[in-house]
């Protein structure tokens, strides 16, 4: 099955990201999660879910007037780059949080044959304009889950939310210590203007006059370009003298149970708080809560585990204070009650219980978007050569054992060092595994001659070691090859989610003619397609493919060789898909079947940069077997032309042109035949 993909445009690790971390880990298969680099990403790989990085973009949408000018671009782009991942992932299910996610993925329609989309709504709508194009978006999604009934209410009557209310392991707050003395008042979460910080240090200035002693914590971190401002104001208010020495700005804290559980009540100021896990948290540590009578904490605290105050009101939120202070016997009846509430209402797995129920009709009978695959997993062997490759090859087995449990993977190892064949054995546990030991490092063309000489099932699907599977699509490759004989090569994407240019016309071929002097990610369309068909939607043929991920028949494979052992290292899969080509048989591009490749692993630690004059030699050998040495002759002018057209290009933009000077320096000491 495919993986559920998660979408995020921001990466930071706030209520919302928090959540849709724990409500995804609940769904059964594999996760990927496309958010920007930082602390989103860095929990998501904690709990095992591949991270898709996104370029990283401004949150302010009115920060400078640069800023207002640019957020219809920055948002156009986004669309962009997530429609794009999700045509090429081509995930089962799309869970968009955060309401630029929702404009980029259904604003205008998600094209048909799309995959549902999940909008996880979990804030109030900023404005009439931005709040009627949410609106618009959401009424596109397949379903839209908000945390609380205001969030839904705000939305309006004409999108059917439904309501999940988040959850916590209401354990994890069970710390019985008594709280600090002299009181502590605890303001928990991020530092932002809609959370209305500075009424609480109005409210402890007029506690104070009763209870001198009273200190004010304010536990989070700044956000958003007003952040250092509000950080200015909040300490220049705290040091007048009714508050002076009373408050405290702590900055973010990895775990706020050391501050609950010095705390004596939770003060939240927010008069449009969308749910308020804080609140929620409080009450699991047995902590009293005031909060306003207003949104998502109204439903979560009654008269029993807390006290509600008018939104905006600090003298009201001042005497709730006091009356949780002054009376102890008081506090701790509510906090009894709220760990009572925190535990039957807002417990972790009641809540991803709710969640995986309200997916789980949106994920059933969906086979990747293509006609199901006929080839059962016991007709494809999957063959790759490794060398000092233990990690890359732990991540391949992995894989293979989630999505094709039934199929045979065969290791031919030239002679490592790092432990690959023991990674290869062990990974018996979980797939069939044969593993072919050679003493030394004969190549990969002849390692791979190798392997398929051993393989009995129909249908051989070659990886590099540094591939990972992401579906069982390869199945579908395995279907046509059986139908029809052909070299049939997917979709390679990068660890970013990219796509990878791994299939080519033929060499000297009128499309890399044109190549040479237009670059092809500048043509648009069919055309663009046709000089760089790795950008292709749909299946087409191809001149060659990369070997890095390639499935055949085994007898083809066998009748082509299939890979010339002359050759130690590059230049094999050029020249054995010129050899197909003068045979008769088609290299075709299948991007309905995808794999992960992170590239490059082997010769990376093998040459400290790019070995360029290895490439080029390896590209005019290739060519002048496949072609004969005239066709060489042009393609070395060819691959010249066009390296030299990018220098000028790349000059005319401002940019570095080292690596294109370094490639054309190789191209041209490429030794000529006569």
């Amino acid at each position: 099955m495919s993986p559920v993909l998660l979408i995020s445009y921001s990466g930071a690790l706030g209520g919302a990201e928090r959540v849709l971390i724990e409500f995804a880990t609940a769904l059964e298969g594999d996760l990927c999660l496309a958010c920007p680099e930082g602390p989103l990403a860095v929990q998501a790989r904690m709990r095992a879910i591949r991270v898709l990085p996104l370029r990283n973009r401004p949150l302010d949408l009115r920060a400078r007037l640069s800023d207002r000018i640019a957020a219809g671009w920055r948002l156009a782009c986004y669309r962009r780059e997530v429609r794009a991942l999700v045509r090429d992932l081509d995930p089962a299910l799309v869970i968009g949080t955060g309401m630029r996610s929702a404009l980029a993925l259904l604003l205008p329609r998600p094209p048909r044959g799309a995959p549902p989309i999940v909008f996880a709504h979990h804030d109030m709508l900023p404005g009439p304009l931005i709040g009627s194009l949410v609106r618009a978006a959401t009424r596109r999604a397949a379903l839209v889950i908000v945390p609380s009934r205001a969030v839904a209410l705000d939305l309006g009557p004409r999108v059917p939310a439904l309501v999940v209310n988040p959850g916590i392991e209401p354990e994890r707050f069970a710390d019985d210590a008594e709280p600090q003395q002299p009181p502590v008042v605890l303001l928990l979460g991020a530092l932002v203007g809609w959370k209305r910080p500075q009424l609480a240090l109005e409210a402890i200035a007029l506690v104070r006059r009763r209870m001198p002693d009273v200190r004010l914590r304010l536990v989070g971190a700044p956000l958003g370009s007003d952040g250092d401002r509000l950080v200015a104001e909040l300490l220049e208010r705290a040091a007048k003298p009714d508050l002076a020495g009373a408050v405290e700005l702590v900055g973010a804290v990895a775990d706020p149970v050391p501050e609950l559980a010095r705390a004596s009540c939770l003060l939240h100021c927010a008069p449009r708080e969308p749910f308020g896990m804080v609140v929620i948290e409080a009450l699991a540590a047995g902590r009293p809560v005031i909060a306003p009578a207003s949104a998502g904490p109204q439903e979560i605290v009654d008269d029993g585990c807390g006290i509600l105050y008018p939104p905006g009101d600090a003298g009201a939120a001042a005497r709730a204070v006091l009356r949780v202070l002054e009376e102890p016997g008081l506090a701790a009846a509510m906090g009894a009650a709220g760990r009572a509430r925190a535990a039957d209402r807002f417990g972790l797995e009641q809540a991803r219980e709710r969640f995986v129920a309200a997916i789980a009709p949106l994920t059933g009978g969906r086979h990747d978007g293509v006609r199901p695959a006929r080839a059962g997993t016991d007709a494809v062997a999957l063959v790759t050569v490794t060398h000092n490759s233990a990690a890359e090859l732990e991540a391949l087995l992995a894989s293979v054992s989630r999505h094709l449990p039934g199929a045979r993977v065969v290791v031919v190892d030239c002679a490592s060092r790092d432990g690959t064949v023991a990674v290869a054995r062990s990974g018996r546990d979980r797939v069939r595994v044969d593993v072919i030991a050679l003493a030394e490092n004969v190549g990969f063309g002849a390692a791979c001659n190798a392997g398929v000489r051993t393989v009995t099932e129909p249908v051989v699907a070659l990886v590099n070691p540094d591939v990972e599977l992401l579906d069982d699509s390869l199945l579908v490759l395995a279907d046509e090859v059986r139908r029809r004989e052909r070299l049939l090569a997917p979709l390679v994407l990068s660890p970013d989610g990219s796509r990878q240019d791994t299939v080519h016309p033929l060499p000297a071929s009128p499309p890399e003619l044109v190549s040479a002097v237009v670059p092809p990610l500048a043509v648009p369309g069919r055309l663009g397609a046709a000089l760089a068909p790795w950008r292709s939607t749909s299946a087409r043929r191809v001149g060659w493919a990369v070997g890095c991920a390639l499935v055949a028949r085994t007898e083809t494979l066998l009748a082509l060789g299939p890979f010339d052992e002359r050759t130690f290292l590059y230049g094999e899969d050029l020249e054995l898909g010129l050899r197909a080509h003068c045979a008769g048989i088609e290299t075709w591009f299948w991007p309905r079947a995808r794999v992960l490749h992170v590239g490059a692993h082997s010769t990376g630690k093998a040459f400290s940069s790019e070995p360029f004059e290895l490439l080029a030699r390896a590209r005019h050998d290739a060519v002048a077997r496949g072609l004969g040495p005239r066709r060489a002759r042009i393609d070395d002018r060819v691959q010249a032309a066009t390296f030299a057209s990018r220098i000028l290009l790349k000059r005319a933009l401002g940019r570095d042109t080292g690596r294109e000077q370094r490639q054309l320096a190789a191209v041209r000491s490429v030794p000529r035949g006569p």
